[in-house]
C-alpha cells in the first residue's frame, strides 16, 4: 500500500462514511479536519500512554488500539492535505530532503537551510 491508495481510500469510502467532512465553504472543511486530527492525536497519545503502563487498571486490561489510532491521526491528515490542495507525497519527499540535508550539514559552519537566515542556526543545530 502507497500514498496513492490512501488517497483513494479516502475518496471512495472515508468520506461517505465520514459525510460531516463535507461543508461547501474549504476553510470549514480545513477546520472541522483539523478539530478532527486534534481528537484523534489525544486518542493516539492516550494509547501510547497506556502502552507505557500510565493508565488505570480498568483501561491496562483492554486490548491496545495503538495502531488504530495512530491510522486515524495518519488519514486525517492525508484528508487534511487534500482539503489544502497539498500533494502529500511531495510534500513528505521535500521535508525528507530537508531533514537530510540538516543532518549533513550538521556541525558544518555553514546552511544551506534558509529559515537559518531568519532565526539563526540554533533552530537545526548546523554549527
Amino acid at each position: 500500500m502507497d500514498i496513492k491508495d490512501i488517497e483513494k481510500f479516502i475518496e471512495t469510502d472515508y468520506l461517505e462514511w465520514n459525510t460531516h467532512f463535507k461543508h461547501e465553504e474549504k476553510r470549514t472543511e480545513a477546520f472541522v479536519i483539523m478539530l478532527k486530527i486534534a481528537e484523534e492525536t489525544g486518542e493516539l497519545a492516550r494509547e501510547v500512554a497506556r502502552s507505557f503502563g500510565f493508565a488505570s487498571q480498568k483501561r491496562l486490561d483492554k486490548p491496545s488500539k495503538l495502531d488504530g489510532e495512530l491510522s486515524d491521526v495518519i488519514i486525517n491528515s492525508i484528508l487534511l492535505a487534500r482539503c489544502l490542495d497539498i500533494d502529500i507525497k511531495t510534500a513528505l519527499q521535500r521535508k525528507m530532503d530537508m531533514i537530510k540535508e540538516k543532518i549533513k550539514n550538521k556541525g558544518k559552519d555553514e546552511c544551506s537551510d534558509s529559515l537559518c537566515s531568519e532565526v539563526g542556526c540554533d533552530t537545526c543545530g548546523c554549527k
